[in-house]
């Protein structure tokens, strides 16, 4: 039996909100606290439900963008299980204040969403870029005492200054490195294209990309816990929604941090489907996995995949199975994928005895795909 361990982009977008582990770019570093409480309440935070305070269960940022709707990074729900997630509209201080509190009554991600693997390393899962990297979560009740964000009608210009709201780790390398309690905002500027290409070896998709840089101080920058979070320009004297913060300078191979810029989604593009009436949702898991058979050394252990709720997704079109070894933090649950366990049976031998294992199936359909985990069994020689 061997074990993949997923680093990177690759590994935050398949742990979100099955497990409410953070997406793959990084989390902001620098900035300045956001102290009024009546400033960005259209901030959302997605979070893995629980009774710890969110501070310790939050992921992945997003927009109020409809009363029904928020966007973030596509990335931060693909692969993930939306039944386990829950969305915090307004949360300020993380340890203070819940803000709004929905769940997800279906996830959409916009069509064409990939990773793009790095030409400096295509291997590298942690080096990948994304590409039209937005997807849009479905509140199971409509937000009606905070205003949404207008997405504006062109992406900024070079040049041009624009706002970061963000929570995330300081930057802090090593074990001292900590979660922002409190909403930052990072002030940056739009670089060209040339700027943009020039600051790291990945893939960048012009089209649904663009970025923007600390060019006074370089010390705002993302990092992990940020994705999905939302860039914000001034216009007409009113906030509008520009870019969805996508990756960051750990696609060049750099720590959280240091000087990078910043790369941002552009929901200006794709403000017709953002806001339309019926997304194609990705499968709804209407319950979990099942795990049968006999766990102790040479027997054999089977996968049924869970029903799904047709209210909240569309069918499944695609179903996988992988099995995993299940490593529990706080209130995240960790998944690590046996390599070539891709079948509905598993048989278990020695080198897999005392661990804790679990049945994963990821299903597909027009809306993307969600990831759902069976409880885990402990296999025994």
């Amino acid at each position: 039996m061997k074990i993949v361990r997923k680093t990177g982009i690759a590994a935050g977008a398949a742990a979100l909100v099955v497990f409410g582990v953070p997406g793959p770019a990084a989390a902001m570093s620098g900035g300045t606290p956001v102290t009024d409480p009546q400033a960005a309440r259209w901030v959302a935070t997605l979070a893995i439900p629980g009774d710890a305070p969110l501070l310790q269960r939050a992921g992945c940022g997003g927009a109020l963008v409809a009363p029904d709707r928020v966007l973030t990074a596509a990335h931060c729900v693909d692969r993930t299980d939306p039944s386990r997630t829950e969305v915090h509209i307004g949360a300020r201080v993380l340890s203070a204040d819940p803000g709004e509190v929905r769940g997800v009554r279906g996830i959409a991600e916009l069509p064409g969403y990939r990773l793009l693997p790095s030409p400096a390393g295509p291997d590298e899962p942690g080096l990948d870029s994304a590409r039209r990297d937005l997807a849009v979560v479905l509140l199971d009740r409509p937000v009606t005492d905070i205003a949404p964000m207008r997405i504006a009608v062109h992406r900024p210009v070079a040049g041009a200054p624009v706002q970061f709201f963000a929570h995330g780790t300081t930057g802090i390398a090593g074990p001292d490195a900590f979660r922002n309690d409190v909403l930052h905002r990072g002030d940056l500027t739009v670089l060209d294209r040339a700027g943009c290409h020039d600051a790291t070896p990945a893939a960048i998709d012009d089209r649904s990309v663009w970025c923007s840089a600390d060019t006074t101080t370089a010390a705002v920058t993302g990092c992990y816990q940020d994705s999905g979070s939302p860039a914000v320009q001034t216009i007409a004297g009113l906030p509008e929604l520009v870019g969805v913060f996508s990756f960051g300078g750990e696609t060049a191979g750099r720590s959280c941090g240091e000087p990078s810029p910043l790369y941002f989604a552009d929901p200006t593009a794709f403000r017709t489907w953002i806001h339309q009436p019926l997304l194609p949702a990705q499968p709804y898991p209407a319950s979990r996995p099942t795990v049968t058979g006999s766990a102790t050394g040479g027997g054999l252990v089977h996968c049924t995949a869970p029903s799904w709720d047709l209210r909240r997704g569309l069918p499944p079109v695609t179903i996988a199975y992988q099995w995993v070894t299940v490593t529990v933090i706080g209130p995240f649950v960790i998944p690590e994928p046996i390599e070539g366990a891709t079948g509905r049976d598993f048989t278990v031998d020695t080198a897999s005895a005392g661990l804790s294992l679990a049945c994963q199936v990821t299903a597909g359909n027009a809306g993307g795909y969600s990831a759902v985990l069976s409880d885990p069994v402990i296999t025994t020689l």
